[in-house]
């Protein structure tokens, strides 16, 4: 699946296709076991571009062009980022403690590991209040939206990064943050 236009400008996803062993492009089979093979498309191509999803039986790879890496924020600037957000001390808005957002979940839960909402996308630290027994679903004090939560923590993978913004939003369901249009 190519990108609708450059990678880096956080353009929306395209629309996946079969490639042939040979480098045919065809539309997708029926389902993924069929016999049958799509029909061949002609205008489209196999040429990999800057922000490329492949999928292969299940796993998804995203290619990058070297351009394209040139262009992405290090891991250095990644930090950066998440030390000024730390430093910002954010506080839950619940238990009214400092959070501090670790780098790949290095935090074992506790009073400043933030967790986000995912059905409503509130961040807050970990407490007991509205929490349903023996499950992951709770209550959100904020808007009284239920559902599942989650770690959240820093995504420190420069190359799936389509700009240099702060991490102001996490991926649904895993929690991972980087910027806006990254995430988008």
């Amino acid at each position: 699946m190519h990108p609708r236009g450059p990678f880096s400008a956080g353009t929306e996803a395209g629309i996946w296709r079969e490639i042939s062993v040979g480098g045919g492009v065809y539309y997708l089979r029926i389902t993924r076991s069929a016999a049958q093979k799509g029909v061949k498309i002609e205008e489209d191509t196999n040429i990999l571009q800057d922000g490329t999803l492949i999928d292969l039986c299940g796993a998804t790879l995203l290619w990058r062009s070297a351009e394209g890496l040139s262009r992405s924020p290090t891991r250095q600037h990644l930090e950066e980022k998440l030390d000024e957000l730390n430093a910002g001390r954010p506080q839950c808005p619940v238990g009214l403690n400092t959070l501090v957002i670790p780098r790949k979940g290095t935090l074992s839960a506790n009073e400043k590991q933030p967790y986000v909402y995912l059905n409503c996308g509130h961040v807050q630290g970990l407490h007991d209040w509205g929490q349903e027994k023996n499950s992951n679903v709770r209550i959100c004090p904020i808007c009284l939206e239920v559902g599942p939560i989650v770690k959240l923590c820093m995504g420190i993978e420069p190359a799936f990064y389509v700009d240099i913004g702060p991490p102001t939003f996490a991926f649904n369901p895993c929690g991972h943050m980087a910027s806006e249009k990254t995430v988008k």
